[in-house]
């Protein structure tokens, strides 16, 4: 069963908060950064790309993520 909507929102502008205070990081950096369990932090890291808030970039076999500047 999926989390609330309200949940989710609150959760996914804890990401983009912590992604403003850093150039780009990983999932596993995020993760650790945030505090959320796995299909917490998808849920907000999906909330957020579809949102167009954040990007998603794959360098050197690592997925980034990083706010953005559009």
């Amino acid at each position: 069963m999926l989390p609330e909507e309200r949940i989710i929102k609150s959760r996914s502008m804890n990401v983009y908060q912590a992604l403003s205070k850093m150039w780009r990081c990983t999932f596993a950096e995020l993760q650790a950064q945030c505090k959320l369990g796995t299909t917490e932090l998808c849920l907000s890291i999906a909330r957020l790309l579809q949102e167009k808030k954040i990007k998603q970039v794959r360098e050197e076999g690592n997925v980034y993520y990083s706010l953005c500047r559009c």
